[in-house]
């Protein structure tokens, strides 16, 4: 309030001097409680125009807040897939014929929701949430707009307490004997709730894979893969997947079905492990 007096007495004392500049002589001299009325919105602006932070950056709202995916390249996109064979039993096991990539993971851990968003298609592995539902060993043929084909394979879910101890002992010989004896098989994407954390299946799963095969092949490549980003909220995720990185002392890659987050980084990696790497487009014929 101080302020503005002063900056009215000043106005006043201006008011003044133009009279006298252009020879103008009032009869009374307006009163100064006038002339602070008069000025009192424009000292308003002036005040607000004052305290106003400086070079604040606007916060983001909506859509543009999120972090952009990466840029979309050719054979990022699956044009074709589908089911391609089931076993319950080792000897029901299709030739293996291609390069594979198998995903394991604790039943209800979103597994099937995964895998139909990573090959864009709604409702082609069967999903539910019922527990232990998968019995089987499922085989997928997804394609890519490059053409290059790959074939994943859906592990049953482990970890189901409800399910007899028979059946529990029957999916763990098919899923072992699976990972231990599949020539073909190049890679294991193991999923993690990201609520859960690593817990002893999982360490188990892990030793498993990194001992000695029952057939001749190069070493299984692992993909960590933190599943439910999306029962997170936004500031919550990027410590979660901190402390799973510091848990299984490897990298993490976070998924979340619904928004379709981490898709391109986990189909471009278990590309590469299946050894169909996203390719540079040709030069054209002509050129």
């Amino acid at each position: 309030m101080g302020n503005r007096r002063l900056y009215s007495g000043l106005f006043y004392d201006v008011l003044l001097a133009k009279w006298s500049f252009y020879g103008l002589k009032p009869v009374d001299d307006p009163p100064k409680t006038l002339v602070f009325m008069a000025v009192q919105p424009y000292l308003g602006a002036v005040s607000k125009q004052r305290n106003r932070p400086k070079n604040k950056a606007p916060t983001p709202k909506g859509p543009s807040a999120a972090t952009p995916p990466p840029e979309e390249k050719s054979g990022d996109r699956v044009i074709e897939a589908q089911f391609l064979a089931g076993a319950t039993e080792v000897d029901q096991f299709p030739p293996p014929v291609m390069s594979e990539i198998a995903f394991a993971g604790r039943s209800n851990v979103g597994k099937s929701s995964l895998l139909n968003s990573l090959m864009q298609r709604n409702g082609l592995v069967r999903t539910s949430s019922t527990p232990g539902c998968t019995r089987q060993i499922s085989w997928f043929e997804a394609i890519a707009d490059d053409k290059a084909n790959l074939h994943l394979v859906d592990l049953p879910g482990y970890g189901y307490a409800k399910r007899s101890k028979s059946e529990r002992k029957q999916w763990a010989h098919l899923i072992e004997s699976y990972l231990l004896a599949r020539s073909t098989l190049k890679g294991v994407v193991i999923l993690i709730d990201i609520r859960r954390g690593l817990e002893e299946e999982e360490k188990s799963l892990l030793e498993l894979l990194e001992g000695d095969s029952e057939v001749s092949r190069a070493p299984l490549e692992t993909v960590i893969v933190a599943t439910k980003l999306d029962k997170l909220s936004n500031s919550a995720r990027k410590p979660a997947l901190a402390a799973l990185c510091a848990q299984v002392g490897r990298p993490v890659l976070g998924y979340a079905a619904p928004e379709h987050l981490g898709r391109r980084p986990l189909w471009r990696k278990i590309r590469r492990i299946a050894g169909v790497s996203l390719l540079e487009a040709a030069p054209d014929q002509d050129s």
